[in-house]
Parts: structure tokens; C-alpha cells; sequence
């Protein structure tokens, strides 16, 4: 017996449900009934005043802006922050730039240091805090990726998490910017695919993992998230050799048990991702790579957060290899058969043999209710959630990009212990 030969249901389960989505998003919803019952409660006793500090205000935040040619952008994630903040607390760090990045943010009245040399985000991020000494300065810092555009309302929702003294950071709710006037079907499909990842892993996993009886979270994304200034300045922002340091930040938070990381839909910011397959494998590869280097720099310690973190990479891991193999396994299928087909008896001996393995409807069904079905069923509530019919199309394509994704994720572990990051940065196409 073969993997191929189980249960659709139950190929499904690592493959596409996970038991991760299952947990993670159980947990959520205690959460989120939790909270309900939290606002309609009482007022809260000393014991829990005790607990709380007093609200931080929006001039006791500065935002950083690392940013390499991204002239396209940077206005639009300035204007965002404009909204949010007076020029004086937004900091753009050009790193490396050779188009007009810092001239553009300087049109916007915002205070700006030019790296003439790369030095990677998180060696961009590192120089503008220690240049405009400003975690001595502020009581929060809010990195924002140069190609962001925050919610007016981010700093509204975001600001009343850290009341609680335990909260160093919160991290942002990421939403992909939609402008469907300007893009192909191609653009549109994977941009889409991306929105709906980032749904169902912020939904079913991160808003029950930030829960604060939880706290287990393993990324706060470096595109929109607040750390509280006096944890940021025990975290080792930019280790040598991490190709991205979002990764890094947040296992620094839990190794050093620096306190608790909030997240919630209402904190929201829309990034720019990328459009084409090119840029799609690229980034990903990135981010993959990332992690598993951060993994490898920090090892095993005991804790709730690793105990976490070791179910997510068996479940990745795992659904990863069966998708590669269910892909590979119907690339075979579709040949054999293809060439009965188109040659019939004519084909040699062996390959008759091969044909014999792969005949009847057991794959097919496999893949159409093992990992179709599922999948598609996710993409039907994430479509009634969000209140996106696209979804529904996306839904018909995803398992290629499942494909695509399974790939970069496997093939990073042995990147992890040979790749180093050269302090080079490449952002995607930008539109």
C-alpha cells in the first residue's frame, strides 16, 4: 500500500486541510468569542488594571521606512503614513538606492538617510535607528516596507495592544493591494492566490497563535508590524548571513522571552506583491530560505513556542513531499495514458508495464477528492468571507501554485546551510 492507495479524506488532511488549520483555527475562534464576551463585560478589576499601563499616544511612535529603488512606491506608502503620523516621526532609510527613492521622500517632508552601499533591510533598519537615535527617542517603532499603504485606521486599532505591559510586539494584517484595471488574468490569478494564502494563514493560524494565552507565532511580517521600543533594543535585528530578518526578530522575542506578540484583522496594511511567476518564485524562495535559516541559527529550545513551530514544519513538510510526489505521480499517469492513446500496441514491452500501474480511476479520484475538493472548499469560504468571487476562479489553478510553493519550501533546507545573504536586496516589479 501507497500513500496513493489512502482515503481521500485522509490525504486531504496534511495535503490541503492540516491539522495546524484545524487547531490553530479552533483556538481562534475561542479567541475571538472570548473577546466578544470581554467587551460586553464588566469593568475590569484592580487586579486586572494592575496589568495595564496607560494608552500610548500616536506622537510616541516613529515609522522607518527602509526602502532600495523603490522610486515607483515610495510616495504612496508616505502618503499612507501621513495620514497616520506628522512628517517629523517618518524616517525613510534609502539603501543603496541609484533611482530617485530619497528625493521622493523628501518632496513628502520626511527625514531621510542615504546608504551609499547596500546593507540588506535589516542592515538599512539598523542604521536608521542608531543614526536618528531613535529608539531613545520613542516608545514604539512601526516598520513599513516602501511598498505599503496602511489603513487609516492602523494606528486606532494597534495602539490599545500595548496597554498590556506584556505586548512588544504587534504584528501587521497583511492584504495584497487589488487594482484589477491594470492587470492580465495572469497578473490577477497570482496576485489572488497570494491574498488567499495570506487569509487563510492569518485566520487559521496567526489569529490563534497571537492569542495572549497562546503566544506562539513564528513571523511578524517586516512589511507593516510596532515593537515596543525597550524590546527592540534587545533584539539582535541584523545577524550575519539571514538572507530576511523578519523571521529572526520574532524567534528573538520568544527566545528571549521579551514578552507577548499581538495581531488582529483590524490592523490592517495592503503590500504590493508580485505579479508574475518570476518574481513570485523569487520572493518566496526568499522568505522560505529565511526561515529556515533563522531555524538553524537559533536551534531547539524547550517552550510552547517550539512545540508550536515543530507541528507546523512536520505538517509543511510533509504536505510539501505529497503534493511534489501526487504532482510528479499525475505527470506520469497523464503520459502513460496519453501514449496508449496515440500508440496503442505499437509501444515496447516495458512500457506496457508501466501502462498496468497507472490504469483505472484511483489517482484521478485521489487528486480530484484528495486535493481538488478540499481546496477548492477553502476558496469558497475564503470567497464568502472576504467577499471576493474571484476567489472561485483562483480556486480552479491553486493546486499549480501549490506545486510551485511545496518546491521552494523543500528546496530550502539544504539552501539554509550553504546560502549566506550578501546584503543585497532585489524588491519585486513594481507597478
Amino acid at each position: 500500500m501507497t500513500v496513493f492507495d489512502l482515503p481521500p479524506w485522509l490525504f486531504a488532511l496534511p495535503a490541503v486541510w492540516g491539522v495546524n488549520f484545524i487547531f490553530w483555527g479552533t483556538v481562534g475562534l475561542f479567541r475571538a468569542v472570548h473577546d466578544w464576551l470581554l467587551q460586553r463585560a464588566a469593568p475590569l478589576s484592580r487586579t486586572q488594571e494592575k496589568k495595564l499601563v496607560g494608552p500610548m499616544s500616536k506622537n510616541e511612535v516613529v515609522a522607518v521606512v527602509p526602502a532600495h529603488n523603490e522610486s515607483l512606491v515610495i510616495a504612496s506608502t508616505l502618503d499612507s503614513l501621513l495620514r497616520l503620523l506628522p512628517a517629523s516621526n517618518i524616517f525613510v532609510v534609502s539603501d543603496g538606492s541609484t533611482d530617485d527613492t530619497a528625493s521622493r521622500a523628501r518632496d513628502r517632508g520626511v527625514a531621510v538617510l542615504e546608504l551609499e552601499k547596500s546593507h540588506g533591510k535589516a542592515g538599512a533598519l539598523q542604521a536608521g535607528l542608531e543614526h536618528f537615535s531613535l529608539l531613545q527617542n520613542f516608545s514604539a517603532v512601526l516598520f513599513v516596507d516602501a511598498d505599503t499603504v496602511l489603513k487609516e485606521d492602523y494606528l486606532e486599532n494597534a495602539l490599545p495592544f500595548f496597554r498590556d505591559r506584556r505586548v512588544v510586539a504587534i504584528a501587521g494584517y497583511a492584504r495584497t493591494l487589488w487594482q484589477p484595471r491594470k492587470m492580465s488574468w495572469v497578473q490577477r490569478f497570482i496576485i489572488l492566490h497570494r491574498d488567499r494564502v495570506y487569509f487563510l494563514s492569518q485566520t487559521l493560524l496567526k489569529f490563534g497563535q497571537t492569542w495572549r494565552h497562546t503566544n506562539v507565532t513564528s513571523i511578524v511580517p517586516g512589511f507593516a508590524s510596532i515593537y515596543r521600543s525597550s524590546a527592540l533594543a534587545k533584539i539582535n535585528l541584523n545577524p550575519p548571513g539571514l538572507v530576511i530578518e523578519d523571521f529572526n526578530m520574532t524567534f528573538e522575542i520568544h527566545h528571549k522571552h521579551l514578552g507577548l506578540v499581538a495581531h488582529h484583522p483590524r490592523i490592517t496594511g495592503y503590500t504590493q506583491d508580485p505579479d508574475n511567476l518570476r518574481d513570485y518564485r523569487r520572493q518566496i524562495a526568499r522568505w522560505n530560505l529565511g526561515f529556515w535559516q533563522t531555524v538553524r541559527l537559533h536551534g531547539f529550545w524547550p517552550s510552547k513556542f517550539w512545540a508550536a513551530l515543530a507541528l507546523l514544519l512536520t505538517e509543511v513538510s510533509l504536505s510539501s513531499v505529497l503534493i511534489l510526489m501526487l504532482a510528479a505521480t499525475l505527470i506520469t499517469w497523464f503520459t502513460v495514458n496519453l501514449g496508449l492513446i496515440i500508440f496503442g500496441g505499437a509501444l515496447p514491452s516495458w512500457f506496457l508495464e508501466l501502462a498496468t500501474l497507472f490504469s483505472g480511476r484511483r489517482l484521478p479520484n485521489l487528486f480530484l477528492y484528495g486535493v481538488f475538493l478540499p481546496d477548492y472548499l477553502l476558496a469558497i469560504v475564503a470567497a464568502f468571507v472576504m467577499r471576493r468571487p474571484q476567489y472561485l476562479l483562483v480556486g480552479l489553478g491553486s493546486f499549480l501554485m501549490r506545486v510551485v510553493d511545496s518546491l521552494s519550501f523543500i528546496a530550502a533546507i539544504p539552501r539554509a546551510f550553504f546560502v549566506k545573504s550578501s546584503g543585497q536586496w532585489t524588491s519585486p516589479t513594481r507597478r
